[in-house]
């Protein structure tokens, strides 16, 4: 009886030993497609990232000389200023933010992570930047020109400042990649088009992107969006200086008039293609350049005037310096 116990015993500890490997080994198998933490959304990623939501919460930069620093909108409306630094890309993991401090000519631009309450500042890396930047993970994608080399490519290094690295990813666009895995380098490939990768956004199967018109003046494009390869084009919009495909499923984008001296923000849902204008803004001739989109806000960069905020149901229009006026001294 004893013997057979023993048997059994062995047999049972097999099993186990066994289903552990098997589980261990799946893990392995599914693990590239476990979601991923990802600072930034693939809208904000092609808007040089202005702001972002952590925990409720709006993070975002004003670069206006009086009033450069690092803010925040907390969860009962108070604009509380969190580093007198100036930075863009913005993004944040876990309880951290992570940003770029860019300088002028001569002088190296920096990697910055601080908790999200502005302290544990660190400089992760200073050196040539380009803005091209996403924190996935633990691992921060950015693009990087070190001396003595003629061109850019994409780099990453740990979010603790370690692993400095060349990637195999191709440039600037590529890095749309990291936030669609279901995507791959064949699909966003338009050399023999004329679609340009300029503020390129992938989201489920279609690709967003501007066409280039035959007389491209860069005030603004006609927007469209294609299936894989520049496949399948459907005419959204024209007059685009700016755009954002959010993951609730919303286009915002701005449009400038024929006279060149008002700009209107819409949104169109992309599973309808139903469109509504939120707002026209008078702009004494200048273009949005840059539309973020988070907790319910949107960031409208004007150029030459500074940064806007706007509801995502085209209320509540106020510019960020006047919003600072509020900060409780």
């Amino acid at each position: 009886m004893n013997k057979w116990n023993n048997k059994s015993k062995i047999k049972a500890i097999l099993f186990v030993v066994i289903l552990i490997v098997v589980c261990v080994c799946s893990f392995q198998l599914i693990k590239p497609y476990l979601p991923h933490d990802y600072g930034t959304t693939t809208g904000n990623f092609m808007n040089r990232q202005w702001i972002v939501e952590l925990n409720g919460e709006l993070y975002f930069f004003e670069d206006n000389e009086d009033e450069e620093g690092l803010y925040k909108i907390d969860n009962n409306g108070r604009v509380i200023k969190i580093s007198s630094q100036r930075g863009i890309c913005l993004n944040a993991v876990g309880d951290y933010l992570y940003f770029c401090k860019l300088h002028g000519a001569g002088e190296n631009d920096q990697i910055v992570k601080m908790k999200k309450d502005g302290s544990e500042n660190q400089i992760l890396f200073e050196g040539d930047m380009r803005l091209y930047f996403i924190v996935v993970d633990h691992t921060i994608y950015f693009g990087y020109q070190p001396e003595a080399v003629e061109s850019s490519s994409i780099y990453s290094i740990s979010t603790d400042g370690t692993d400095l690295k060349k990637t195999n990813l191709w440039k600037d666009s590529s890095l749309q990649l990291l936030l669609n895995p279901q995507m791959n380098q064949k699909d966003v490939d338009f050399s023999e088009t004329d679609y340009t990768r300029t503020n390129m956004q992938i989201k489920d199967e279609y690709i967003y992107l501007y066409q280039v018109p035959e007389k491209a003046t860069r005030e603004y494009d006609k927007l469209y969006r294609v299936k894989k390869r520049g496949t399948e084009a459907e005419f959204l919009a024209d007059r685009v200086t700016a755009f954002n495909v959010t993951e609730d499923n919303y286009l915002y984008y701005a449009q400038l008039n024929e006279d060149a001296d008002r700009v209107t923000i819409s949104k169109t849902n992309i599973e309808t293609l139903e469109s509504e204008q939120l707002i026209e803004m008078e702009t004494n001739g200048e273009k949005v350049l840059w539309l973020d989109v988070a907790a319910d806000k949107i960031h409208i960069t004007v150029e030459n005037a500074g940064g806007y905020f706007l509801d995502t149901d085209g209320t509540n229009l106020i510019k960020v310096s006047d919003l600072l006026d509020q900060i409780e001294d």
